[in-house]
């Protein structure tokens, strides 16, 4: 028999500033936690999915949540999914404003109309003068980099970005 049932003889009568009922009252509290609270593979899946749909790549969210790539790639096909681009190329403006991503520098010449037998540093040369700079990332450029009105270069069209 408990301490409060020995010295209330039932629960219902004990009142409620008893340290011991208090102590019951927790471990009840933690109880009903634990059969409500999700697993935590459901609650790790769910945040992949959201660093997912935000833009982020599979390792940068191995990184984040710290599993392996290999999980978040099987997570992925489990539900059907693929990683939104990544991009090589950032266009800026002069105030560093991102304008345009691309995997590729034809791409952006060829957007601009700098499509003549001119070399690729000569074409480089011809956006600065006109403002335009381009930037390449130490690893890549991922969706959630790019800002919303932003244009993207994707199978051979180009996008906007709402």
């Amino acid at each position: 028999m408990g301490e409060v049932e020995r010295r209330y003889r039932t629960v219902l009568d004990a009142p409620d500033n008893d340290d011991n009922l208090k102590e019951l009252q927790k471990i009840g509290e933690k109880i009903i936690d634990l059969q409500t609270s999700e697993p935590a593979a459901v609650i790790r899946q769910k945040k992949i999915l959201m660093l997912l749909e935000k833009g982020y790549d599979v390792s940068q969210i191995s990184q984040r949540i710290g599993i392996t790539k290999r999980h978040v790639q099987r997570i992925l096909k489990k539900n059907n999914l693929t990683p939104k681009p990544n991009f090589v190329y950032k266009i800026t403006n002069k105030n560093g404003t991102a304008l345009m991503f691309s995997n590729t520098l034809r791409s952006i010449f060829n957007y601009f109309g700098l499509n003549s037998h001119s070399s690729n540093k000569q074409k480089i040369n011809e956006l600065r003068k006109k403002g335009l700079y381009i930037k390449t990332a130490k690893d890549k450029y991922c969706w959630h980099d790019i800002p919303n009105a932003a244009l993207y270069y994707l199978d051979s069209k180009w996008y906007m970005k709402f």
